[in-house]
């Protein structure tokens, strides 16, 4: 058999890229090593032992209500005109890439600009409550907006979508485009728009009976709901709360709202078995935390809650709501508002994972690069470890070219997920280089932190 000399160099490409593929495993080393059960991690000890106590929680869960329900006590819109025209300026000269990965023609921007009507804005103002799980969009349209063509920066990080928005959630509606398709909602976490359907008006009847200061909350995530007549409504996100009406030892009943004719909401009762809620707020301590967290593993990662999924943030604000912690919507806003921020700039990476594992709670402590936020869980033999929801991790081909190993689902690993994917210069794949701080999300002064 006889090679043409100049066929060497396809077959050395050929060789080289079939190697690739075939050495390149599924999914991350971290995630194949380590177990995948916050549980494992916890430590037996103190597991049960409460951060808070009694009194203090139920101030925290008071504050989370307060926040929760602020929506529904304003008179007035509370974003200014120039900050809702600010997101059409934004995009007007630069439409982005349509979901088929053309340009959005610039007549798209003009006729959304066009149906809002934000010449008469607000031109609403009243209280209402999600009906089902929905959209906060950035523009009211469903259309996306990518920022490229390619999978970097394209799907699914549509730059138009701002956050999802659970059922039964209080919100207050400052405006309603010309078509009356969409409202534009100020959620207790966010301002965006959301389709018209998706929202019910209350008044203060409602209000009062649905404020009843007693409350249930999802333990489960994606739960079905039914009413008592055992009509399917919606599925419900972990950390969903409702007003509770009563409880025995396998059930609570508690109050979901729909809508009538007149798209006005009323009151219904639905029955959920107490696996899949509990009264709220639920006791903070290590293993109730990597219970709930363990409800969350490998859920798929979702951009701003894209498909109802979740993205980082969305998962930690999430997963702390069944104990009363309000956290903000945005990493960088949890960190620096979630509790105590301890700045990590100037330390070197080696420094970083040091002061965590000195100064972190485990399954109590935020750890924030700039775009991420991740919980930390612990250390596995000397190694930080953190539970976080994150879309890949970059990498290089045999190139030398920057590419990405998508991961796409939350997962417990380590500050450097991915290393194995880089032979060289390993810097980049070091999360601790990126680390910008650490957040104690509960007074570390207290006492019953202190003892573990």
């Amino acid at each position: 058999m006889f090679i043409r000399l100049q066929n060497i160099p396809i077959l050395l490409s050929l060789i080289l890229i079939i190697s690739a593929c075939a050495g390149t495993p599924e999914t991350i080393r971290d995630i194949r090593d380590l177990k995948q059960d916050n549980l494992f991690y916890v430590d037996k000890n103190t597991s049960d032992r409460g951060f808070l106590t009694a009194d203090d929680q139920r101030k925290m869960d008071a504050n989370y209500d307060s926040i929760f329900f602020s929506p529904w006590h304003r008179a007035k819109a509370f974003y200014s005109k120039e900050m809702v025209e600010a997101a059409f300026k934004k995009y007007r000269d630069n439409p982005g890439y349509a979901e088929n990965r053309r340009k959005h023609d610039m007549s798209w921007m003009k006729d959304l600009a066009a149906n809002a009507h934000l010449e008469n804005y607000p031109n609403a103002c009243f209280a209402a409550i999600t009906i089902d799980n929905s959209d906060l969009r950035v523009l009211p349209t469903h259309k996306p907006r990518f920022y490229e063509s390619n999978t970097d920066r394209g799907f699914p990080f549509d730059s138009l979508q701002e956050s999802s928005v659970a059922a039964n959630t209080p919100v207050f509606i400052s405006h309603v485009t010309k078509d009356k398709a969409w409202v534009l909602a100020e959620t207790p976490y966010a301002v965006g728009w959301i389709s018209a359907r998706n929202i019910a008006r209350v008044d203060g009847n409602f209000v009062r009976l649905w404020e009843r200061g007693q409350y249930a909350v999802v333990i489960k995530d994606k739960i079905p709901i039914y009413d008592e007549e055992g009509r399917f409504l919606f599925k419900v996100p972990l950390g969903s709360v409702y007003p509770k009406v009563e409880e025995d030892t396998q059930n609570i009943k508690l109050l979901v709202a729909v809508t009538d004719q007149d798209g006005k909401a009323f009151m219904k009762r639905a029955i959920v078995s107490k696996e899949a809620a509990a009264s709220k707020p639920v006791r903070l301590t290590s293993s109730n935390i990597a219970k709930l967290a363990n409800e969350l593993i490998n859920e798929s990662y979702g951009w701003g809650g894209l498909y109802q999924n979740r993205d980082c943030s969305a998962m930690i604000k999430d997963l702390f709501a069944p104990f009363g912690l309000w956290l903000p919507r945005h990493s960088a806003d949890q960190a620096k508002e979630g509790g105590t921020f301890i700045d990590l700039q100037k330390l070197s990476a080696k420094e970083k994972e040091l002061m965590i594992l000195k100064q972190g709670i485990p399954y109590l402590t935020l750890i924030w690069r700039r775009g991420h936020i991740m919980l930390y869980i612990g250390s596995y033999q000397g190694r930080v470890l953190v539970f976080h929801n994150f879309w890949g991790v970059r990498t290089r081909d045999f190139l030398g070219r920057e590419t990405r190993k998508i991961v796409g689902h939350a997962a417990i690993t380590t500050l450097h997920p991915g290393i194995e994917f880089h032979d060289g210069d390993k810097t980049e794949m070091d999360y601790r280089n990126g680390i910008l701080g650490m957040t104690l999300l509960v007074n570390p002064k207290n006492p019953e932190i202190s003892k573990q």
